[in-house]
């Protein structure tokens, strides 16, 4: 048991301009000048790499690294960090916004884990979704939680001043909504494709949230997502899962998330764009639109962002309309006092202004 629970949260933790485009929205006959409809997506970072934990070779040196996990999870501090997170959505303002990695961190002392774990931990050390949820109200902002799915749950040991303590995190990932936003039909899923470890018959569960949002009376249908990192013949099978989910919705649809497939040239990327989507990237915004990844301490002096895993993508937008998509989070001014950047993600902000 404590082997199976120990690979299981090494995968989580590891995985942890302008033009116009003819592509269709139906406005209302008394719809003038509406405000632009924005979205973002941003993967927050759950602030450790699973390097350590994966280079042991004894494992009975597990609850000492797993220990150095968490101790670099509390160095990467989220509430500052979500503090920062918040002052660029209240820069920006988006209607919806997409969240990958909002974890849950709950604890146990003393643990039972080695005995075979017959208890759960319960006591919430970190609720990064309570967290953010209160930087934003810190900033005068009203967003609501719209859909959210669950997706990893695991609980294993560490060593803690001398003491085994269980660490347990269950991994969410979330959309938020303006509170001028009508939201409805909210839904979440797993795919039924996921990472297994055949040997000790172990899955690592991946999923997305959806929701109906009415914006200027008009209602799309948005999803979020954060596919497999590991492999890609996971991540190509759940992305075809989503095509096949999304293929009979007539709403236009904003799918965003970490998608970790690069563009332009990955393959879940272009199974995407095959299936009728449009990246609302352009290639002649400022910048490269890169996202990922800044050091796991995230505490580079410079970003060094160098694949664009983040991705906007929307189908059955038939209105002409106009695009203007930019990174945020990744700008000197946007580090912390700390010198701590808000995520080792950059977020991926598109304003969409319908003619």
């Amino acid at each position: 048991m404590m082997r199976k629970s120990f690979l299981l949260f090494v995968l989580i933790i590891a995985i942890s301009g302008c033009e116009t485009i003819t592509d269709t929205v139906v406005l209302p006959p008394d719809m003038s000048e509406p405000e632009p409809l924005k979205v973002m997506t941003y993967n927050v970072y759950v602030g450790s790499s699973a390097d350590p934990l994966l280079s042991v070779e004894d494992f009975f040196q597990v609850p000492g690294e797993v220990a150095n996990i968490y101790n670099n999870v509390i160095a990467a501090d989220f509430p500052g960090r979500a503090a920062g997170i918040a002052k660029i959505i209240g820069t920006h303002q988006p209607h919806l916004i997409g969240l990958q990695e909002i974890s849950l961190i709950r604890l146990q002392n003393p643990g039972d884990f080695l005995p075979d774990n017959p208890t759960l931990a319960e006591e919430v050390f970190m609720d990064y979704l309570q967290i953010l949820m209160d930087a934003l109200r810190s900033e005068g902002l009203s967003y609501q939680v719209a859909a959210q799915v669950e997706n990893l749950d695991i609980e294993m040991p560490m060593i803690l001043d001398s003491a085994f303590v269980d660490v347990r995190l269950t991994d969410y990932d979330v959309i938020l909504a303006r509170s001028d936003v009508e939201i409805s039909r909210p839904t979440s899923a797993n795919y039924t494709n996921a990472l297994t470890i055949d040997m000790f018959g172990l899955e690592i569960q991946r999923g997305y949230a959806a929701v109906d949002a009415t914006v200027s009376g008009v209602t799309y249908r948005v999803v979020n997502t954060h596919l497999e990192a590991t492999t890609e013949v996971n991540r190509v099978a759940q992305t075809q899962e989503l095509i096949d989910i999304l293929s009979n919705e007539d709403l236009p649809i904003i799918m965003l998330g970490d998608f970790n497939t690069r563009a332009t040239e990955g393959t879940g990327y272009n199974m995407i764009i095959s299936a009728g989507y449009v990246d609302l990237w352009q290639t002649d915004s400022e910048g490269t639109g890169n996202t990922c990844c800044q050091d796991s301490d995230i505490l580079n002096p410079v970003s060094d962002l160098t694949v664009r895993i983040d991705q906007i993508f929307v189908r059955n937008f038939h209105h002409p309309y106009t695009v203007v998509t930019q990174t945020v989070g990744d700008k000197a001014e946007d580090k912390l006092d700390s010198g701590l950047w808000p995520s080792n993600h950059a977020g991926v902000l598109a304003a969409i202004t319908f003619e």
